[in-house]
């Protein structure tokens, strides 16, 4: 383990090293800027360390690629569980997390920061809605609800907030945890340092997160040769169906 973090804190040393006196700087990196999805992806977790001109609160916010989703809902007709209607949103952070020094409110105000979504409840506020016009506000209510259920039932919205810890007024790090189902895409990870619940500096780092090894070339196979990549598909799952019925035969 110390092995492990000598290099992460040496980067932290450099940092402090680097601010200029009296500015209101922050500086912060991640121990590594890209995560590879393999088929024995498990999860993994990314340190977020970095330094302070002078001691402040931060907030780390980790913010997936924007997607369009849709919420199914889901209604009992004649004792049976059917889809019924459902509410397609643009503009959804496939993977949304946050970070802080203390508690969101001992750090923001109770009205929030004009101007800049922090908190999840903040970022939803933004995506929009097709065809909101159809529907009551509290029928929109519920299903970004859904969403959010959803998405937290795969650990893509965690609850709560992670702990920053800081060192010495001036250095910070925390670990951010990524969960096994973790969508490919670009995500951008943002540091905001706040003094009197207003944002005076933030800086953006991007990370990668791709497929590598046999899945990647099954995702670049599927994409590239789509109706090549069906037709097998096909041929497989009728191959498994008669081999399954030959051996139900003969038992």
């Amino acid at each position: 383990m110390i092995r492990r973090l000598a290099p992460l804190l040496a980067g932290i040393v450099l940092l402090a090293a680097a601010l200029p006196a009296g500015a209101q700087t922050l500086l912060f990196d991640l121990s590594r800027p890209r995560v590879s999805i393999t088929s024995a992806f498990a999860g993994t977790d990314i340190l977020v360390y970095g330094a302070l001109d002078a001691p402040a609160d931060v907030i780390v916010t980790v913010s997936g690629a924007p997607s369009r989703q849709t919420v199914l809902r889901k209604e009992r007709v004649l004792g049976l569980w059917v889809t019924g209607a459902r509410q397609t949103f643009d503009d959804v952070p496939v993977y949304y997390a946050v970070a802080a020094t203390k508690p969101l409110a001992q750090i923001l105000p109770a009205d929030g920061v004009p101007g800049v979504a922090l908190t999840l409840a903040e970022r939803l506020a933004a995506i929009q809605a097709r065809g909101a016009g159809r529907r009551s506000s509290e029928e929109l209510k519920s299903f970004v609800q859904g969403l959010i259920e959803a998405k937290r039932r795969d650990g893509l919205y965690p609850e709560g907030v992670a702990p920053i810890t800081v060192l010495a007024g001036r250095l910070f790090r925390a670990e951010l945890q990524f969960p096994s189902r973790l969508p490919v895409g670009d995500y951008e990870i943002t540091a905001y340092v706040l003094r009197d619940g207003q944002p005076v500096t933030a800086v953006s780092k991007p990370l990668i997160v791709s497929k590598a090894g046999f899945s990647a070339e099954i995702s670049e196979w599927a994409r590239d040769e789509a109706p090549l990549y069906g037709g097998f598909a096909i041929a497989m799952a009728l191959l498994v169906g008669w081999v399954t019925g030959a051996l139900a035969r003969r038992l």
